[in-house]
């Protein structure tokens, strides 16, 4: 596989769920690029929620063919004063709104170049390309930028259309940050985010095992503002079976993350969390 042949993958990643936007973005990099590979890693990200679009680009773009386009559309903020960004950091380009759900890739990546995408100048290049049919002039809609700024452009960009062609540039202090390692010490332990849920309800913590000394428990005490003042024990594990149905196993994930989960059941439900939320893990034994 050569070079070309690489930049010819996007990776799709959106909160856009089941629903025609989803469609409409695969169709409109169809139409400017028809030899462009789309990848849908996760259409399901959490409605509005950057952190957890943040864990999931993270942890899904590395296993994209290198020189993929890592499309992300994750954007509460579209339309307003935040910018659409398109970023090189080592053998990926990144491209999506500039309000922190590309920035820990980006960092891991290392940061090469960037532009600030100009959307006028995005759909004037595109239009020239486009294969569809579009009754009237084709304007960018203010609610609308995965399928008239951010697809186009990474639609652009397979077809060989450089970056600084579609913006203007940016510097790596521009980017706005998100950090999906958070740990704080406490008296009681450790406490952390939950970065992320699954459809099975498992909650994926703000810490990777080496920011928490862990070799040495057995048991974890686990207790949210939710639980008020009910405090539940996990078993340190490294898979669900390792404890009963019903019970919780604190564990790293298959992304390096701790996670909590219930054996054949939801932690999501079984602690009353949602993303965002702070978790306290003390040590029992």
């Amino acid at each position: 596989m050569n070079n070309q042949d690489k930049e010819k993958y996007i990776a799709l990643i959106t909160d856009f769920g089941d629903s025609p936007y989803t469609g409409i973005v695969r169709a409109l990099i169809k139409s400017i690029n028809s030899e462009a590979t789309i990848i849908d890693i996760d259409n399901s990200v959490p409605s509005f929620n950057v952190l957890a679009g943040a864990y999931v680009v993270y942890n899904t773009y590395p296993w994209s063919p290198k020189g993929s386009v890592i499309l992300t559309v994750v954007d509460p903020g579209v339309g307003g004063p935040r910018e659409a960004i398109a970023v090189k950091a080592g053998d990926y380009v990144f491209i999506g709104p500039n309000n922190g759900v590309l920035y820990p890739s980006i960092i891991r990546e290392g940061f090469k170049c960037g532009v600030s995408l100009v959307p006028d100048r995005i759909v004037d290049i595109a239009s020239h390309y486009f294969n569809g049919k579009i009754f009237g002039k084709w304007t960018v809609s203010s609610t609308f930028h995965g399928r008239d700024v951010f697809a186009p452009a990474a639609a652009l960009y397979t077809r060989g259309i450089e970056l600084s062609n579609l913006g203007t540039p940016i510097s790596f202090e521009d980017l706005k940050k998100t950090s999906l390692e958070q740990v704080e010490k406490i008296p009681e332990g450790f406490k952390l985010k939950v970065v992320y849920i699954d459809k099975f309800g498992n909650i994926a913590l703000s810490a990777n095992p080496g920011l928490i000394p862990m070799r040495t428990w057995q048991k974890a005490a686990i207790s949210t503002h939710h639980t008020q003042g009910v405090t539940y024990t996990a078993v340190v594990g490294r898979k669900f079976s390792d404890v009963n149905p019903g019970d919780l196993v604190l564990y790293v994930n298959s992304f390096g993350f701790l996670e909590l989960a219930v054996n054949l059941g939801s932690a999501s439900k079984k602690l009353n969390v949602d993303i965002g939320d702070k978790i306290i893990l003390t040590p029992l034994e």
